[in-house]
C-alpha cells in the first residue's frame, strides 16, 4: 500500500514522463515537418497513382501488370487511397500514413527502452528517433520503409511484451496481424 506522499511522487514522476513523451513527439513532428519532402519521382509517382486509381475505384488489372510489385504493396495503397479520399489528392494526404507511423516509431521505442530499461532509457531512445536523419528525412516521402519497419517493430513489442508479462494467445496473434500488415507494407522487410 502507497502512502499519500509515495502516491504523488509516483503521479508527478508518471505526469512528467508523459509530458517528456509528448514534447519529444512535439519536435519530432515539428522537424519533420520543416523537412517536408512530399511526393518524389521514384516509386513515390508509383505508389501515388495506384492509390489514386483506388480512391477513383478505377484500377484493374492492367495497371497491376505494368508494375507488379509496386502495385502488390496494399499495405500503403489502400491507406493513402483512404487518405485521399478524405482529404484529397496533394503532397499532404500522400504521406500521412507514413507521418503517422514515423510519430508511431518514435513512441514505440520510448516502450521498447521501458520494457528492457526503464523510463529514463524509453525517453532517450525516443528522442533518438526523432532526430535521426533518414527518419526525418523519409518520414515525409511515400514510401513503404518507415511504416513496414513500424508494423514489424510493433508485432516485435507485442511479442516480447507479451513473453515479459505472460500473456495471453490474442497478443501472440496481434504480433503476428502486425507483423502481417509489415509484409503488406513491403514483402522484402520479412
Amino acid at each position: 500500500m502507497l502512502t499519500k506522499k509515495s502516491r504523488r511522487v509516483l503521479e508527478n514522476y508518471i505526469g512528467r514522463t508523459k509530458l517528456l513523451l509528448s514534447l519529444i513527439v512535439l519536435f519530432g513532428l515539428v522537424l519533420r515537418l520543416i523537412f517536408f519532402s512530399g511526393v518524389g519521382t521514384s516509386d513515390d509517382i508509383a505508389y501515388s497513382k495506384y492509390a489514386s486509381y483506388i480512391q477513383k475505384g478505377t484500377y484493374s488489372s492492367s495497371d497491376y501488370a505494368s508494375s507488379a510489385i509496386l502495385s502488390a504493396r496494399v499495405g500503403i495503397l489502400y491507406p493513402t487511397a483512404f487518405s485521399y479520399k478524405v482529404f484529397g489528392v496533394n503532397d499532404f494526404s500522400s504521406i500521412l500514413f507514413i507521418l503517422l507511423t514515423a510519430i508511431g516509431n518514435i513512441i514505440l521505442a520510448y516502450f521498447f527502452g521501458k520494457l528492457f530499461y526503464n523510463e529514463k532509457i524509453g525517453l532517450v531512445a525516443a528522442f533518438l528517433m526523432s532526430i535521426f536523419p533518414l527518419e526525418v528525412v523519409h518520414s515525409t516521402k511515400l514510401l513503404t520503409d518507415l511504416p513496414s519497419s513500424f508494423f514489424m517493430a510493433l508485432g516485435v513489442y507485442i511479442f516480447f511484451y507479451s513473453e515479459k508479462n505472460n500473456g495471453a494467445r490474442a497478443y501472440y496473434f496481434l504480433s503476428g496481424v502486425f507483423i502481417g500488415v509489415g509484409y503488406l507494407l513491403r514483402e522484402s522487410t520479412a
